[in-house]
């Protein structure tokens, strides 16, 4: 098929600065340029990338025949709204909505205008992860009883105006680091594992104070009894493990998937052990010589280019596009995940297990 235009709308989210690079140098696509809300900032954008800056985003929206948003979470409804009854292919960044009312409002108008819609998860293109579920799908590590995941940055810290930014305002940002970064966790949980059953969850802001959470955790429980816990952080200074998945007869850890560890590991990206059989050991308990970890020459992309790992997003809705396939990421995908957190949210509120309600 012939080029077709894309356009962003909306620069609040910082991701968008690496999906315009993804859009320029596509062979599918004409990028038009962007439109932001926050006054100033299209222009300054524009300036620092060289593209357009709109400042009529009405206009914007009917030149374009694709936009990708990355607005403040909590305008996502009222544009997907626009451009789907505009007609528009449509990919959003995460999280979907902030409430389950605006996720169910998004579905409502993609179902009744046929919109292409496609949802942001940029853990889903990463390689290690999909070694991670080769070695899961192998059954070498038995059942899976318990998964962590933690998920977070230390931005919070170190940026001394974050505390004043649109994340960690409710009115735009719609939660604090559970849905920022924890929805990540989940949605990886997910697509692993499928959708857990009940959650309970505890959140805190005594680290910084803010008028959302910035440390979380919680605990997701599966129709089969697995647990998975999602720790979520906006002041992981530094960390090791990112990932740990347990087996009955075997283990991975992962590190260098998010911020916390990206910067301070430098080797060892993941790992994991298979227990051998009782027959090839004679029954006996194996000693420390005879355990050991093997080592994956895989580098992860957040790691070995974290520029190219938020790209990929981006290149896989015009490549989708270009060649007429459906979107690899759904809308289901989306509201899946945002379900996940709001039951978090409603535990840490209540006190009390939740179950997660699938609608």
């Amino acid at each position: 098929m012939s080029k077709f235009s894309i356009a962003l709308l909306g620069l609040e989210q910082p991701h968008a600065d690496y999906w315009q690079v993804a859009f320029r140098n596509s062979p599918h696509c004409n990028f038009l340029g962007a439109w932001a809300q926050t006054p100033g900032l299209a222009k300054s954008k524009a300036e620092q990338f060289g593209y357009d800056a709109w400042e009529d985003r009405d206009a914007l929206i009917d030149a374009a025949d694709a936009v990708a948003i990355c607005s403040v979470t909590t305008q996502h409804l009222e544009l997907i709204e626009q451009a789907a009854k505009a007609g528009k292919k449509i990919l959003c960044e995460k999280p979907l909505a902030t409430s389950m009312e605006h996720c169910d409002a998004i579905q409502s108008v993609l179902e009744s205008t046929g919109a292409y819609f496609m949802q942001s998860f940029p853990k889903r293109f990463d390689p290690v992860n999909h070694e991670i579920r080769r070695i899961i799908d192998s059954g070498d590590l038995g059942e899976v009883t318990l998964v962590r995941v933690r998920h977070g940055h230390p931005v919070g810290m170190l940026n001394p105006d974050f505390a004043d930014t649109w994340f960690a305002d409710p009115e735009q940002g719609g939660g604090g680091c559970l849905l920022d970064e924890g929805l990540h966790a989940a949605d990886f949980v997910r697509w692993l594992f499928g959708e857990p059953e009940e959650v309970t969850c505890f959140t805190t802001d005594k680290g910084q104070n803010m008028k959302v959470e910035d440390t979380a955790v919680a605990i997701y429980r599966f129709a089969n009894g697995m647990l998975a816990e999602v720790t979520s952080c906006w002041h992981f200074m530094a960390a090791e493990n990112s990932i740990e998945i347990f087996g009955t007869n075997g283990s991975i850890v992962v590190s260098g998937v998010d911020l916390g560890s990206r910067d301070v590991t430098e080797g060892g990206y993941l790992k994991y052990y298979i227990h051998p059989s009782a027959a090839d050991t004679g029954g006996d308990v194996l000693g420390p010589k005879d355990r050991e970890w093997t080592i994956s020459d895989i580098v992860p992309q957040f790691k070995a280019d974290t520029e190219v790992f938020h790209r990929n997003v981006a290149a896989a809705f015009v490549n989708a596009i270009g060649k007429g396939e459906e979107p690899p990421i759904t809308i289901t995908d989306g509201r899946r995940a945002v379900e996940m957190i709001v039951a978090a949210y409603k535990s840490a509120t209540s006190g009390r297990v939740e179950k997660v309600e699938y609608r």
